[in-house]
């Protein structure tokens, strides 16, 4: 109640109830639209005001959060409710805004794009009109980093150095790149800055039209502040779009209405999912710091959510392993003083939040809220005057408020200015953690469900959905392939009804590649109407071809979205210009009035002729299916190309894949893979070529790391998507996993290397001249490097080893091995593999690699 009026007077005062009740009235229009909006974002989760009006989602005193971090009465600043709304829908509040208070009124803010250093080589190429493959050339060899310049890129791509010294073109570009690097390129629209006037804004700022033909201010964000209008930001928050469609789902798929604002807080589940570090999806804890700070800390309660958020940034670092370690009970909690206990002993004696410096100025100097927020915002920007001027107020109100000595008060002083630099704001962490929590809840209770609604967050996304497909298969969900009489335009569950377990997600259509929105919404309109498609005929037929055209058909065919018709994808898409002709004329006999003949004449069930009309044509090998798969999905739905070397895998890896999480640093190892994301590198000293690559094998990934050494011998194997057998020294630290690459060779050449030696066991009393004469005859057929024997097997027990002339050395394959076994017997080969990780030299330990790598 106390809390309640003195806000309201706070609000009074300073003028801002306007504000309040405007941010109040385009919130209850996406609540009362079904428009899902955040908890809270920045200081405004502070204020009891914002959490009654529903402004906000998070109740201040339960969490102890404070206003005067968001409107300090001693230092009027402008409020600023930065409010975060469903990704998809976020556009109609806006133009509610538009509509309520006159499109004269409102505007979004413009923003300006600048000359970055690769946009800046490109742009100035074209205008001294060098070629353009010169000027991509060029910008290519940048180094992809969002903060790169080109004095960074000079020093990190001896590749771009030395062209720029040497190519005339090059040094062209640079003379003007340098002095225009940075400057503004073009205008655009700011990503959620709007901007309310109380009269047209015309009147009070100068405004432009962007690309949409949109009104924009020409001022950007700060100007704006600076002429005295308040800017409001409508952020979109891809994780409420998630957070709603599983909701949604979970009410179609079980009968369950969750409440999202009333889960209970102390879920067992959700916080061992959050303590093993299952994040994959969960807001704000999905990165491999956070998970590993998750193990660490062990979650118990929401308050350690909170402060997680709020710890793991590059400014409190320092603070995690005190955190933890007090946490434990490994480090003896310890308060400056008495009075800080109550403020501190939530986060264990770390002051972690600004609000705690607030609280801790405010008990021990007697200063009011609003003095603690000017002293925490002194503290950060450390100005040198105005902290003594500071310290001196606090020392005199430390002793006139608690009597306490000025040595100890500015002893204090200093530890809590220590900390003041790094302070995160408690109220946008606490209001974050909702969303975490609130996931994690989802992921713990309905998993299959929380996992369709992510992957159709990302529906069309190929570098995330395949990490979240192997997510939901690592949980034991199957993602089914697309299905044009069963897949939705979103991802979505799927019940033993519709052929799947029950622990299965369909893929959404609309995340095939060239496969639109609106295609899709008129094939399920069709289906929906008159039935599931009956063949590729039937199908080409029955769509709108000008919705579902040639393009979209063959992608749906290469997907394997097609493949219900019982008809191989080589033969469907050889056939597709035969089914649309077909189509096209049962379109025209309809339209004509002659297709009620037709239709009597037409075979029961296929009314657009018979899907084995379509001319005949070879199936496609598997890497054509499996490529054409990862082009149009992003990952390979229905196999993978290791799926080819199976057979060798098993034999050669040393170890196994799958103990690779057992292995200590230092093992020599033996892995095969596919080469991802390669990258060629230079040594700092020498300038010698090196390669950085992750290496997908069929349990996971590991980086590798080839040296000059290794690299001027068998970087030529390297290539992104290259099957290859890496052999070499295995290390972990951080839980990062890395070999050092002694070795690589191709992986269909893989058994050349290490097959020591291959033994026939034949028993001898059923050798006959015809089975001896099979056995010469393979082996002749494979010729190679690997010592042959004979094992004579008698009935007794006995066996007798005999040598095979030279001329039989074999060259072992997964074929010959069942060419004779089919001919000998099961189990009558065996293949003695080397144990030696390297072939050549990569046993032998030198310095410590890591070391060696962080030098190079």
């Amino acid at each position: 109640h106390d809390r309640f009026h003195f806000e309201m007077g706070v609000i009074e005062t300073t003028g801002f109830i306007n504000y309040f009740l405007v941010v109040w009235d385009f919130i209850r229009f996406a609540h009362e639209s079904a428009i899902p909006v955040g908890p809270g974002r920045g200081s405004g989760a502070g204020s009891i005001i914002a959490y009654a009006l529903g402004i906000t989602g998070i109740d201040p005193l339960l969490y102890n959060l404070i206003f005067e971090r968001f409107l300090n009465p001693e230092r009027v600043s402008p409020p600023d409710f930065d409010i975060d709304f469903c990704q998809t829908r976020r556009g109609e509040v806006i133009e509610y805004v538009k509509q309520k208070y006159g499109r004269d009124n409102v505007a979004q803010i413009i923003t300006f794009g600048t000359l970055g250093a690769k946009t800046v080589i490109r742009d100035i190429g074209r205008v001294l009109e060098i070629p353009l493959f010169e000027c991509d050339r060029l910008a290519k060899m940048v180094p992809e980093d969002p903060n790169m310049t080109l004095e960074k890129a000079l020093k990190l791509s001896p590749e771009f150095r030395q062209t720029t010294e040497k190519d005339e073109n090059a040094r062209r570009i640079m003379k003007y790149a340098r002095v225009l690097e940075g400057l503004p390129r073009n205008p655009g629209t700011h990503a959620a800055g709007v901007v309310i006037g109380e009269k047209p804004l015309i009147e009070l700022v100068p405004l432009t039209r962007d690309k949409e033909d949109e009104i924009i201010t020409q001022f950007e964000m700060k100007p704006l502040g600076m002429v005295g209008l308040l800017k409001m930001d409508f952020l979109g928050l891809k994780t409420l779009t998630v957070i709603q469609e599983a909701v949604d789902l979970i009410r179609k798929t079980k009968g369950v209405s969750l409440d999202m604002a009333n889960l209970p807080m102390n879920d067992k589940d959700s916080f061992d999912l959050l303590s093993r570090a299952d994040t994959v999806g969960i807001f704000q804890v999905e990165s491999k710091g956070m998970r590993d700070l998750l193990r660490r800390i062990g979650l118990t309660r929401f308050e350690d959510l909170i402060a997680l958020i709020a710890l793991f940034r590059p400014g409190p670092m320092n603070m995690l392993d005190d955190y933890v370690n007090r946490k434990a009970g490994r480090v003896k909690i310890q308060y400056d003083h008495p009075l800080l206990e109550p403020i501190l002993k939530e986060t264990y004696g770390v002051m972690l939040y600004q609000e705690q410096v607030q609280q801790a100025a405010n008990v021990l100097a007697g200063f009011t809220l609003g003095q603690g927020d000017i002293l925490r915002r002194a503290m950060g920007k450390k100005d040198p005057g105005e902290m003594a001027r500071m310290r001196d107020t606090f020392v005199e109100g430390c002793a006139k408020a608690n009597k306490i000595p000025a040595k100890k008060a500015g002893e204090i002083f200093d530890d809590i200015e220590k900390f003041a630099g790094y302070g995160f704001n408690k109220s946008h962490s606490a209001a974050y953690a909702i969303l975490s929590y609130q996931t994690a809840y989802l992921k713990a209770h309905y998993p299959v469900e929380f996992m369709a609604a992510l992957l159709s967050s990302e529906i069309g996304n190929t570098d995330k959905l395949p990490v979240f497909v192997a997510e939901a298969q690592e949980m034991g969900i199957e993602v089914l392939p697309p299905n044009v009489n069963d897949s939705e335009v979103r991802f979505k569950p799927v019940g033993p009804a519709k052929g799947g377990t029950s622990n299965s997600i369909r893929y959404g259509l609309a995340g095939v590649k060239n496969v639109g929105v609106g295609a899709v919404q008129a094939l399920i309109k069709e289906r929906e109407a008159n039935g599931p498609y009956e063949g590729l005929i039937d199908f080409c037929s029955r769509v709108d071809t000008q919705l579902v055209n040639k393009r979209t058909i063959e992608s749906l065919i290469k997907c394997g979205a097609l493949d219900f018709c019982k008809m191989s994808r080589g033969r469907m898409f050889a056939g597709l210009d035969f089914a649309l002709s077909r189509a096209a004329s049962t379109q025209r006999d309809r339209k004509s009035g002659q297709a009620l003949l037709f239709d009597a004449l037409a075979p029961a069930g296929d009314p657009s002729g018979s899907a084995n009309d379509l001319p005949m044509a070879d199936p496609w090998p598997e890497s054509q299916m499996l490529a054409a798969e990862r082009e149009l999905l992003g990952f390979y739905i229905s196999g993978h190309p290791l799926t080819a070397f199976e057979w060798a895998l098993k034999l050669y890896n040393l170890p196994d894949s799958k103990t690779l999480d057992k292995l200590q640093t230092g093992t020599m190892v033996r892995l095969g893979g596919l080469v991802s994301q390669y990258q060629k590198r230079f040594t700092k000293k020498t300038q010698e070529p090196m390669g950085v690559f992750r290496l997908e094998h069929l349990d996971g990934v590991v980086e590798v790391i080839a040296f000059p050494d290794a690299f001027r011998e068998y970087g030529v194997y390297l290539s992104d998507a290259a099957p290859v057998m890496v052999c070499g020294e295995f290390t972990r630290e951080d839980e990062q996993t890395r070999i050092k690459a002694s070795e690589i060779y191709p992986l269909k050449d893989v058994h050349r290397h290490f097959t020591d030696r291959v033994s026939i066991h034949v028993p001898a009393a059923n050798l006959d001249e015809a089975r001896l004469l099979k056995i010469k005859e393979l082996v002749a057929s494979n010729p190679g490097n690997t010592p042959l024997t004979i094992c004579l097997q008698f009935p007794t027990g006995e066996k007798v080893f005999v040598d095979t002339a030279r001329t039989f050395t074999v060259e072992i394959s997964e074929k010959l091995v069942k060419d004779i076994e089919h001919a000998v017997g099961e189990d009558s080969i065996y293949i003695a593999v080397s144990k030696r990780a390297c072939r050549k030299n990569g046993q032998q330990k030198a310095k410590p690699w890591l070391a060696r790598a962080q030098e190079q």
